[in-house]
This record gives C-alpha cells, structure tokens and sequence, in this order.
C-alpha cells in the first residue's frame, strides 16, 4: 500500500511541476520582443491584450486588463 502512496504522490509532483514550467513559459513568452502589430496574448485568458494597454505598458504585460484586476483582487484577498 505505502507503494501505492509513494506512486500516487510522484505523479502529482510531476504534474504539478510540470503546469509550472508550463506557466513559466507561457509568462516569458508574454514578455518576449514582439513586432509593433503582432498581438500579445493574456497568459490567464489567453485572449488578445488590449492595443492600448500594451502601449501605455511599452509591451511589458503578460494580463489583459480584466484579469490584470482579477489578479490584482486575489493578491490582496478581496472577492
């Protein structure tokens, strides 16, 4: 049985470390360099980013601007 254990928590441990480097990627792929007119896409969403967002940020955003706010409401516990 405790074999079982041991299995059953090795797999959720390579899953979860696997959905971070999945995250991880996706948020640096949200800051690499992109042209002028391609899009940038929400790492939460995975919507486009606001045109104009992106430009008041210079391009430095991974979060659209509604989730950017859901974000930013979790961070500071609010509901």
């Amino acid at each position: 049985m405790t074999d079982d254990i041991e299995r059953a928590q090795e797999i959720e441990q390579r899953d979860r470390d696997m959905a971070l480097r999945l995250q991880l990627e996706r948020i640096a792929a949200s800051f690499a360099p992109r042209e002028d007119g391609a899009e940038a896409m929400c790492i939460d969403c995975d919507e486009a980013i606001e045109p104009e967002r992106l430009k008041v940020l210079a391009r430095k955003t991974s979060r659209c601007a509604q989730c950017a706010r859901d974000h930013e409401h979790r961070m500071r516990g609010y509901r």
